[in-house]
């Protein structure tokens, strides 16, 4: 099947979907569900209830812990060392995305940052012309085609669709078997805490001013998939019932 010639996308983090969909959550309207959209939103709300629930008692006790216990300047710097872990990922999803530009540029990055870089604490690639461009196997597979199908809430991860669960299901197997599953749990928790930390006090807001939370991180994350994958656009595009 040939690849069309696809705009490159707004990059998507790795890590949490719903931590990912927050920078336009607190702007986004959440409009009404759209049955098509959200077949399985009985299931997913529970599943939403139960991540606000480890939120409220895991995560946010976790992230006010690292907050208090460091400065920005260091948790910047943890930040950017995790992201330079994903940059072989990048690497992997572009080649696969038929994205030599993105590929290469991802292989920049880790050498650059892993060597001068200090393992990644300090971004010296984006200042050799190198700028951060993350993506996922679910935008390799987005870049062939293949539709995102239905909207699902993952526990613990939150906002995600039944093509971007598949491709995050296979490659947290295959890491976990590359890698090892204590060392892919270690990374995987530690991204995810990190990531959670930088964005706590919005996450703690929308859930404190939404009316409908649930439906302002949907409306939020189906708004930034549509931006990132031209599949997702041009069905958003021909319905004319999407909020």
């Amino acid at each position: 099947m040939p690849r069309p010639a696809l705009p490159h996308p707004a990059p998507p983090r790795l890590g949490l979907p719903l931590l990912a969909a927050c920078g336009l959550a607190l702007a986004s309207p959440a409009g009404p569900a759209r049955a098509e959209a959200d077949p399985f939103e009985g299931v997913n709300r529970q599943v939403h209830a139960f991540n606000g629930l480890a939120r409220r008692w895991v995560l946010a006790p976790l992230a006010e812990a690292y907050q208090a216990t460091t400065t920005p300047r260091v948790r910047r710097g943890i930040a950017q060392a995790f992201a330079n872990l994903n940059e072989p990922l990048t690497l992997a999803s572009s080649l696969a995305a038929g994205e030599p530009r993105l590929a290469w540029n991802a292989a920049a990055r880790f050498s650059i940052n892993t060597t001068l870089g200090l393992g990644g604490l300090r971004d010296r690639a984006a200042g050799l012309g190198y700028p951060r461009q993350p993506l996922t196997p679910g935008d390799a597979l987005c870049r062939w085609g293949v539709p995102s199908g239905p909207y699902l809430v993952l526990p613990l991860l939150g906002p995600s669709t039944l093509r971007d669960a598949g491709a995050l299901a296979a490659t947290s197997a295959t890491l976990s078997q590359a890698l090892g599953s204590d060392l892919f749990l270690a990374w995987s928790s530690g991204d995810a805490l990190v990531s959670y930390a930088g964005l706590h006090d919005s996450l703690t807001r929308i859930e404190a001013e939404a009316l409908d939370p649930y439906a302002v991180y949907r409306s939020a994350f189906q708004q930034r998939r549509a931006a990132a994958c031209p599949t997702d656009r041009a069905a958003a595009e021909a319905d004319p019932s999407a909020p």
